[in-house]
């Protein structure tokens, strides 16, 4: 898959496109039905897919909401494209003078300068100043196909929904909308080495995307290492049994592995939330809970491997 940085003094020669355009932060569900059918659609009038969308995200640039990171990076959101077959990720600069865009100038600016045999869209999908854009004026010049609400459980879900499920801790809420286990990757980084005079190394992971917060707590967790998946209880906290820390840190035990993993690049799937972080009394009381948190992780998700 190629990626794209949009440039408007730039001239495009990409082929005939089918292309499905939105913000896709998370590619959730309902977003992975759109990208899926421009594959399909792609491959049937022999043409090539891709997803048109916006960095960085429309609502941080126009403080509509706390720029709480990401549900699915840039990276990520790569790798996942190229997973489905996605031909090319074509990122348009979002800033303010964009979002002044009337629809119109919009579609001649930046939709025109491919050739889009076909656009797939959601049904409440809008573009243009405040919005005003619909799929209805979008269907006057190009051909459309509006994929129609997506519910689970008779309830329909956003990439607004998956973040504050994941903020309460709600991870089976949070993955059912996603389609998969909620992941943080990164480098290991030395820590504090606490975890390993307790009798519990640790893996402490340097975060260096911007992902979406999480609720502060324990979590019961699948660790990817050079292919290979184990189990993992993560902390996710300011560690204030023995130093406090201003910003939260992500830290993995991984059960029955003792490897030097130092500055190897490790994927965390979030499985479960299992409780809240606490200060506890000495040292000893925390290695207690960690057994506690261990056999937690193992009789909730044991079966996973």
């Amino acid at each position: 898959m190629e990626l794209i940085r949009f440039d408007l003094r730039r001239k495009y020669h990409l082929g005939k496109l089918i292309a499905t355009l939105g913000v896709f932060d998370g590619l959730h569900l309902a977003h992975q039905k759109l990208i899926q059918r421009a594959v399909v659609l792609a491959h049937e009038q022999n043409a090539k897919s891709a997803v048109i969308t916006f960095d960085p995200h429309p609502d941080y640039v126009l403080k509509k909401r706390q720029n709480e990171g990401y549900l699915t990076p840039l990276s990520e959101k790569k790798h996942f494209l190229e997973q489905m077959g996605v031909d090319f990720l074509i990122l348009i600069p979002f800033n303010r003078i964009l979002s002044n865009r009337l629809p119109s100038e919009f579609e001649d600016q930046y939709l025109k300068k491919f050739d889009l045999i076909k656009i797939v869209v959601g049904y409440d999908y809008r573009y243009g100043k405040f919005g005003q854009g619909t799929t209805a004026m979008l269907s006057k010049r190009f051909a459309v196909e509006v994929i129609s609400e997506q519910v689970i459980n008779h309830e329909r879900f956003a990439s607004d929904m998956i973040r504050q499920e994941l903020l309460l801790g709600n991870l089976e809420k949070a993955n059912n909308m996603l389609g998969r286990p909620y992941n943080i990757s990164g480098i290991v980084d030395r820590g504090s080495q606490i975890g390993q005079k307790l009798g519990f190394r640790t893996a402490n992971i340097n975060v260096t995307e911007p992902y979406q917060s999480l609720k502060v707590g324990v979590y019961a967790v699948v660790v990817t290492i050079d292919g290979v998946k184990r189990l993992g209880v993560c902390n996710i906290g300011h560690n204030p049994t023995v130093k406090y820390l201003q910003e939260p840190r992500l830290e993995v035990h991984i059960l029955d592995f003792d490897e030097d993993i130092y500055q190897k690049w490790i994927a965390v799937d979030f499985i479960a939330f299992i409780r809240d972080e606490k200060k506890f009394a000495s040292l000893e009381e925390l290695a207690n809970q960690i057994r506690k948190d261990v056999k937690t992780t193992r009789n909730l998700i044991g079966d996973w491997l």
